[in-house]
């Protein structure tokens, strides 16, 4: 390739976010070792642009700037542009993130615009968002490229030397190598639960402040640390408030969509009143996971109509044929001029509702507040306004005809709204993605879901058995009936974990065996065996600047710490004892980096807890219809240090290769064995005794 020859490649792209692109005049290109190496030949800096497909500055950013000709003549002249969808390729995104934040001592976010030295591929300038013109504080995009140029040309030496410090710096964030070198596996959680009660906001739920984000991993490790013995009564009552509130904060206002279910992004404001309107899959994923568990745990109806609807979602607009879910709606569609804006699909007018009956119509322009001042840049974003039952009370509609009159204005105006142009749809599947979706929908059936179906969960888990596992390799990204992209740390470590959530609610030598094979590759790949931890990418996964290790938790669960739960529970059941010295090598590193700020590390707050405590690991044997009883009295509950699994007569010991075989004289009775904190307990033949036994513990 030469350098006159070049033009826009995004044509041959397989995401969606890139093909957005495809027609801009700028001369983008994909990430790739040969494009790499021309930057480098030519001595051109690299302008690295990340997005993906739902966001919306993104839109804004590629209309203004990257779809016009003056704009694309100077970064067409300048640099080598790259376009990479922050999605297919979350190792680099981590890495010019961190870049990012080191150098302009904030936090970034997308579209991500970095300038990278095409010898080292380390940035010298970085930022998010640019206007073409200058406005917001911002200089115009055109001029700030110019002068980068220029610098670029004359200022080699002061860029090579602040390459090598933040090089070194890198490293050393990427890796954890600052923490401090603690050997204590203690409990973090009264530190953890006092700042989250420090911070909470006891008014909306979440935590205080705008804008908004659910944060699922630090209300799902709160949730389970309500029964931890390190904690006071005062602080387990509080944070048992706090955690109910936040559902129903989740759940009640704006970051609901109260129509058809699911949960958009974040919301702008304190009040959770009005979104970000993109709905991504690891949030919905998540949020099933957690609020299904709420509603399970403090019997909240209306949370579990939540998770209902947004399991319907699921069903009616992100499921694949091949069984997986697709990974994202746009916040943007057409509005009734043709124009996209930002929510055009989601806000009402009052009068739209006029072709309701007058029952249904009054009630629900109460319960979303249609009466008061609009939401929503003149329009209603719908929002639970009023509790139903005091709308009834104020109506003097009977307490049982309120929820149907409610329920009829939800489905009619639903069949309204569906009949708009829906929001672009992110068509690609995403493993890491849809393994939390897959935890997601086994914890909601567990919770009694009455929307979740095996059928739905057995689909979402054949998706990634046979489209994107290959001759025991699994792949990140699936497109057109394509898998691509070697898969990273969270692909494998969400599988796992969505994985032993499987064999919990239904033990298969099928899903065993891949539970092992997976895990398998977690300690090949991933795993530092001789410090702890894992490597976000595989020993052979290029490298580029530095391999990512950490314990946080960021938008999406830390990988690490459900990739080493998984080789815990395994280990437990198989009696690997180098696993188990690596389970606790590790959680002595984690906690390291978690104690000066638990909060970001509530996965391994959580996990550390578990530890703690000791894993209570229960494998029941008998026969199909015997075992259910069984196995829901042990599950209901919050048992967050308990694994169950049952297992049918007649499986094959060889092949289960697990420390629980069916003894002599066994084989054809109901049997539960129990193991706990080391030490494993006689077999238990009825539920009386089970009962009793747990009784005592």
């Amino acid at each position: 390739m030469i350098e006159n020859g070049m033009h826009n490649k995004l044509a041959q792209a397989s995401s969606p976010y890139l093909l957005q692109h495809k027609d801009n005049p700028v001369h983008w290109q994909e990430w790739s070792d040969e494009i790499l190496a021309l930057a480098k030949e030519l001595d051109k800096p690299i302008l690295l642009s990340v997005g993906y497909s739902s966001c919306h500055w993104c839109h804004v950013m590629a209309h203004e700037s990257f779809e016009d000709d003056d704009v694309a003549k100077v970064m067409n002249e300048h640099f080598i542009n790259i376009k990479l969808d922050r999605e297919e390729r979350p190792d680099l995104d981590k890495t010019y993130q961190l870049a990012h934040q080191l150098l302009n001592r904030q936090a970034g976010g997308w579209p991500l615009t970095t300038i990278l030295d095409p010898k080292t591929l380390v940035p010298f300038f970085s930022g998010t968002y640019f206007p073409k013109k200058p406005k917001f504080g911002l200089p115009a995009f055109t001029e700030l490229l110019q002068n980068i140029s220029r610098i670029f040309q004359q200022k080699r030496e002061e860029i090579t030397e602040q390459n090598d410090r933040l090089s070194h710096a890198l490293q050393t964030v990427a890796t954890g190598t600052r923490s401090s070198q603690g050997e204590s596996t203690e409990s973090l959680a009264p530190e953890f639960v006092n700042s989250v009660l420090q911070h909470h906001d006891k008014r909306y739920g979440g935590m205080e402040g705008a804008p908004k984000f659910p944060q699922p991993a630090i209300w799902g490790a709160s949730l389970s640390l309500l029964g931890s013995q390190a904690l006071t009564d005062k602080q387990a009552e509080e944070l048992k408030l706090a955690v109910l509130n936040t559902a129903k904060g989740f759940c009640h206002f704006g970051l609901f969509d109260h129509l058809a279910g699911g949960f958009f992004r974040y919301c702008v404001d304190e009040r959770w009143d009005i979104p970000h309107f993109e709905k991504m899959l690891y949030d919905n994923g998540q949020l099933l996971s957690l609020v299904a568990a709420t509603g399970h745990y403090f019997a909240e109806g209306q949370l579990m109509q939540a998770v209902d609807l947004t399991i319907n979602w699921l069903k009616e607009q992100m499921l694949a044929p091949e069984g997986g879910f697709y990974s994202a709606l746009d916040a943007d569609s057409e509005n009734e001029s043709g124009k996209s804006v930002e929510g055009a699909y989601y806000s009402w007018q009052p009068k739209q509702f006029k072709f309701l009956a007058e029952p249904e119509r009054v009630i629900a322009t109460h319960y979303y507040g249609l009466k008061k001042k609009a939401n929503f840049e003149g329009q209603w974003h719908l929002v639970a306004r009023e509790d139903w039952r005091e709308v009834a009370k104020k109506l003097k509609v009977h307490e049982k005809q309120a929820p149907i009159l409610l329920e009829s204005a939800r489905q009619q105006l639903k069949l309204v709204r569906d009949k708009r142009p829906l929001p672009f749809r992110d068509d690609k599947l995403l493993t890491s993605w849809n393994a939390l979706t897959l935890q997601g929908l086994l914890e909601a059936k567990r919770a009694g879901s009455k929307a979740v179906s095996d059928e739905l969960i057995n689909g979402c888990k054949s998706f990634m058995r046979h489209q994107v596992w290959k001759n025991k390799q699994l792949y990140a990204c699936y497109k057109d009936g394509k898998a691509y992209q070697e898969a990273f740390l969270d692909d494998y470590g969400y599988l796992a974990k969505g994985l032993l959530l499987a064999l919990s609610d239904r033990f298969t030598q099928v899903d065993w065996s891949w539970l092992k094979q997976i895990c398998d590759t977690l300690w090949q790949e991933f795993a530092d065996q001789e410090e702890g931890g894992f490597y976000f990418t595989a020993n052979h996964h290029q490298k580029v600047i530095t391999r990512h290790k950490s314990w946080s938790d960021d938008v999406m669960p830390s990988s690490s710490i459900q990739a080493l739960e998984a080789l815990w529970v395994v280990a437990e059941l198989t009696g690997n004892m180098e696993w188990l010295e690596f389970v606790e090598k590790s959680l002595i590193k984690a906690r390291a980096e978690a104690v000066n700020a638990p909060v970001q590390y509530a996965s391994a707050v959580r996990l550390l807890e578990v530890w703690q405590q000791g894993i209570e690991l229960w494998v029941i044997r008998g026969e199909g219809y015997e075992l259910p009883q069984w196995q829901e009295y042990l599950t209901t509950g919050l048992n967050p240090n308990r694994w169950v699994f049952a297992i049918e007569h007649g499986a094959n010991d060889a092949e289960i290769e697990t420390k629980f075989p069916a003894k002599p004289g066994e084989e054809q009775t109901l049997r539960a064995y129990c193991c706990r904190q080391r030490q494993c307990f006689p077999a238990i033949s009825d539920l009386a005794n089970l009962k009793r036994f747990l009784q005592e513990k």
